[in-house]
């Protein structure tokens, strides 16, 4: 019977496995179970035939490099690549004696830390959180089943096929699992990272996790088909790796949750994926040996498995990993600190100094603006009472102007009426002085006491005369701007308790001079407001309406100021009307004494000027007081007589 020949595929898996896995191991590498932390050394030197010594202690010249080998629970097929490629580089490199030390995860860490290894060979977590700052990697495995380095590794979670109520990760929440904590990822810590996806809480979110021993993942079976565990957490490839060395004992019971697929690992897998196992070079090996062990292993030809060495893989998403977690680098996260404070609200702490720096300049600059229009308003204010003590030392004055102008009225009414009493007392007094002449003998103490008489009166006649006299006492007068004048007046009567009673409205106003004692004019326009104030301030909307007009002169004229204070008040009658300004003592106000009309009257007079009144367009009154404008020539006519009577 003929022999049917073997294919050339077949014979090279089959050379791989000679040379690369251990007697008794289990379809891949994995180191002695003889302790947790047991410590196994394989010394791999140059092949026969080479020039240089291959005994363990080495002839001279012949440099030790020492290899950390990261164990893990078989079978492993990466593993035994490993094995592989380390035999390859004892034979491409002659002048090395590479001695391999089997190390638990925590011894690994120790003998990086104290630097008694020159290569470490461990999955890329391992780098990322136990040595991330002393070791450099040199190169990644990828494979048929996993061609991109920085996505070949994942963790699977397993659940007995009966088991109907778990459909999803979401479904283990408060559930027994059973996995393997003591060998870097992928395993728990890369399903964790899947709850995290689920806005849960990692740390809280299964019931228990039940620990396997290091080296012995597949008691994670036993517990998840015996019932101990309602779910188990393999990492990805472990059970290919097992169907691989026959043992398929387990396929028909046990399915993977939430099975991934097309992601780029053809293995069964639950999570994302991550980088895979690496090659890195710690600070005790030379820069010669990394290199030359770099260029040794990208230049090794794949296997029968499509596993090949490729460069070095992108570990960002471990660190995206430790930060979701908290662990490693970001532990730190878990506690409330400083650094944490800036690092997680740095962007909006910066927004909140930069607003609370805007919120004091803001404030600053409003107190600066605040403070500046404090002071204007204390100017304004201290303006304003400067203005109200103005007024109402004018409006003092103006009383004591007016108390002097009834002082003259009245003193010119005495002096006219009493003046012919007492001439005629005068005159009886003589003729009863001559009766008594002629009869000297009995009237003697008539005649003294009649005597008497006649001396009173006179002395009375001359005290009157010197009354007359104060009533048309002097003035000084001078050209005086109308309108100016009459502007001023206006401001000033409105600073009055008077002024505000009603609202004063200027019309056209016209300028002009007029040669008057200012203080008269300046009496003359108040008297004006304030009847006009007194008789509007009973309406709903009490105005004033005040008008200058310049009227050209003619040839039988001269020009002329007029000025008009009209009212809105209530109509008077007819009678009332005629007699405003011709009734002296007669006022239509309570307490009121009738002069104010008066005395703009004769004050205008006195200035060859007249008052007069006119019905409005409404039920109000119009005062029109009417004075000559100056000229030129009048001026200098006049220049020489300034302060004398008028």
């Amino acid at each position: 019977m003929r022999m049917r020949p073997i294919p050339l595929r077949m014979l090279g898996i089959l050379f791989s496995l000679a040379i690369s896995l251990p007697a008794g191991a289990e379809g891949g590498a994995a180191a002695p179970s003889s302790g947790a932390d047991a410590v196994s050394r394989a010394t791999f030197s140059a092949p026969a035939g080479t020039p240089q010594s291959r005994t363990e202690e080495g002839p001279a010249g012949v440099q030790e490099v020492r290899v950390g080998f990261l164990a893990y629970s078989p079978p492993w097929y990466d593993g035994a690549f490993v094995d592989e490629s380390i035999r390859y580089l004892a034979w491409r490199l002659p002048e090395y004696r590479f001695s391999v030390h089997f190390l638990s995860a925590e011894a690994l860490e120790k003998s990086v830390a104290a630097k008694n290894v020159d290569l470490v060979v461990a999955p890329a977590a391992f780098l990322a959180f136990s040595a991330p700052h002393s070791l450099h990697e040199l190169a990644s495995i990828v494979s048929d089943a996993a061609p991109d380095s920085s996505r070949s590794l994942g963790a699977a979670l397993i659940v007995r096929r009966d088991r109907e109520d778990l459909k999803t990760l979401r479904d283990l929440r408060g559930k027994r699992v059973a996995a393997v904590v003591d060998e870097p990822s992928p395993g728990i810590l890369e399903v964790k990272r899947e709850v995290a996806r689920l806005n849960a809480d990692p740390d809280d979110f299964f019931g228990s996790i039940q620990t396997v021993p290091r080296l012995r993942m597949k008691e994670v079976l036993s517990h998840v088909l015996s019932g101990r565990a309602d779910a188990g957490i393999l990492r990805g490839c472990f059970l290919e790796d097992l169907w691989k060395a026959g043992n398929r004992t387990f396929e028909a019971e046990i399915r993977v949750l939430d099975a991934k697929r097309g992601d780029g690992l053809a293995c069964r897998h639950s999570t994302a994926l991550y980088p895979g196992w690496t090659v890195a070079a710690s600070e005790r090996l030379s820069q010669d040996a990394a290199r030359a062990v770099t260029a040794v292993l990208l230049t090794k030809p794949a296997n029968a498995w499509g596993q090949y060495w490729t460069v070095s893989t992108n570990t960002s998403s471990y660190t995206d990993l430790m930060k979701t977690l908290r662990i490693g680098a970001y532990a730190y996260l878990r506690e409330w600190t400083l650094s944490r404070v800036w690092d997680e609200y740095r962007p909006f702490i910066l927004v909140a100094i930069v607003a609370l720096l805007g919120l004091l300049a803001h404030s600053a600059i409003l107190e600066k603006l605040v403070r500046r229009r404090t002071e204007e308003l204390e100017r304004v204010h201290a303006g304003q009472q400067a203005a109200e003590r103005h007024a109402r030392e004018m409006t003092e004055r103006l009383d004591q102007l007016q108390r002097a102008g009834a002082v003259g009225q009245i003193s010119s009414i005495v002096a006219h009426e009493m003046k012919q009493p007492l001439a005629v007392i005068q005159n009886l007094s003589r003729g009863t002085i001559r009766m008594i002449e002629d009869e000297p003998e009995t009237l003697d103490e008539v005649s003294k006491a009649v005597e008497s008489i006649n001396d009173e009166a006179g002395r009375a006649a001359a005290i009157i005369d010197r009354v007359r006299t104060y009533s048309q006492g002097r003035s000084e007068r001078r050209a005086v701007e109308f309108s100016d004048a009459l502007h001023d007046a206006v401001t000033q009567f409105r600073a009055t308790r008077r002024g505000r009673l009603a609202r004063i409205v200027f019309g056209r106003i016209d300028r002009g001079e007029v040669w008057i004692d200012p203080l008269d004019l300046e009496l003359i326009i108040i008297n004006l407001l304030a009847n006009a104030v007194d008789a509007a301030k009973n309406v709903e909307d009490p105005r004033v309406f005040v008008e200058l007009l310049r009227i050209p002169g003619s040839p039988a004229s001269e020009a002329t100021l007029e000025l008009h204070v009209s009212d809105n008040g209530p109509r008077i009658s007819d009678d009332a009307f005629d007699a405003l300004g011709k009734r002296l003592l007669k006022s239509t106000k309570p307490g009121g004494l009738g002069l104010g009309l008066s005395i703009v009257r004769t004050l205008a007079e006195n200035c060859v000027g007249r008052l007069s009144f006119e019905r409005s367009g409404g039920d109000g009154i119009t005062a029109v007081v009417v004075l000559p404008v100056m000229n030129s020539k009048d001026a200098k006519s006049t220049s020489s007589g300034r302060g004398e009577n008028r």
